[in-house]
């Protein structure tokens, strides 16, 4: 069985630099110290496992995201596509808020390997050089996309980090 994965549309291709038109989604998300030690993880799995106001399990899709903060981040599970708002059940852990992200252009690049703070700051900064080279005014705040479950390992793990863009046109 595929496990459904956040919807996007391919702009521009360089190389492991994309950037994507993504559809509105709605995710997850408990608040977390640091991307390295993501607790979060676990209660959100409780709630797609049922642990809900209608006890029912919700299919995990990709990817796991966290929006980084400075102060720190976020652990986000996306909603599969078949809920909205009306149909997706109430979390029974207060802990757990459901975001709806409107849809939006990213800059994106793709990384193999572990995630570290360390990973994350050198990504940024090509991020931030490639947005710079090419003119592209970005915005908010970087997301990390991870792709794999914890058990695969490292060397085999699909990453990416992403940022929005802001008044995108296609060249």
């Amino acid at each position: 069985m595929a496990i459904e994965t956040a919807a996007y549309e391919v702009l521009e291709s360089d190389g492991k630099v994309e950037i994507r038109a993504y559809a509105p989604l709605m995710t997850a998300a408990v608040e977390e110290k640091d991307i390295e030690n993501t607790s979060g993880f676990g209660t959100i799995f409780q709630y797609i496992g049922g642990n809900n106001e209608n006890r029912e399990k919700i299919s995990m899709t990709t990817p796991v995201i966290n929006e980084l903060h400075e102060e720190g981040s976020t652990t986000e599970f996306v909603m599969p596509s078949k809920y909205d708002t009306s149909t997706l059940p109430k979390p029974s852990n207060e802990k757990i808020k459901i975001k709806h992200t409107e849809a939006r252009v990213v800059l994106c690049i793709t990384f193999n390997g572990r995630v570290t703070d360390e990973r994350v700051k050198y990504f940024k900064h090509l991020l931030l050089h490639y947005a710079k080279t090419k003119n592209l005014e970005t915005t908010g705040v970087f997301r990390l996309a991870r792709y794999n479950p914890p058990f695969v390992p490292a060397v085999f793990r699909h990453n990416e980090l992403l940022i929005d863009l802001k008044g995108y046109e296609k060249a």
